[in-house]
């Protein structure tokens, strides 16, 4: 049974398959800065297609919109890719100049102070442990739905996740984690 959407049920659609994009790219993207932009990108191809066709007629949206995002990330590499620029900044300030904080971690862990501290850290660890951590902290996953989603044990996942806080702890030199 195929259903119609129309422009004014835009939001909704929006509202209701929201995460499961933005899960979608956090497995999926090599980037984790680049999700933003791969959200973006995506509900803004399912607006044009609404408005070209007025009135969409799909089985599931959810699997629609997942194939216009893998499409999104397919072709987001693939320029990155080809446009393979080197740059080159002389003042430090340039590079740390307000990154966009969309990760908010639980007060319990860390304060707003330390966002931009953390975000440093994590650019420097490997990108699994990055993907965990996001899931895990910003995303509210449980550890077997992030150990189901990337494909690796659950172990893996809490030995990361414990780990990580354990160096963001030491890195910030002082106590982060009031759970101990």
């Amino acid at each position: 049974m195929s259903i119609r959407i129309k422009r004014e049920d835009f939001e909704k659609i929006y509202e209701k398959t929201y995460n499961g994009v933005l899960k979608f790219a956090v497995v999926k993207c090599n980037n984790i800065e680049d999700i933003n932009d791969i959200i973006q990108d995506t509900y803004l191809e399912l607006l044009k297609i609404i408005k070209k066709k007025k009135i969409l007629e799909i089985e599931n949206i959810n699997n629609y919109i997942f194939g216009i995002e893998n499409n999104i990330i397919k072709r987001h590499f693939y320029k990155k890719k080809k446009d393979n620029v080197v740059l080159f900044y002389n003042d430090e300030n340039i590079l740390n100049k307000n990154l966009e904080d969309n990760f908010d971690l639980e007060a319990n862990i860390i304060n707003k102070n330390n966002v931009e501290k953390v975000w440093d850290y994590l650019r420097k660890k490997d990108l699994v442990t990055t993907k965990v951590f996001y899931l895990y902290f910003a995303l509210g996953l449980k550890i077997p739905e992030i150990s189901k989603e990337l494909e690796i044990g659950e172990s893996n996942i809490k030995n990361r996740i414990y780990r990580t806080l354990k160096e963001i702890k030491k890195y910030l030199g002082k106590d982060v984690i009031n759970n101990d």
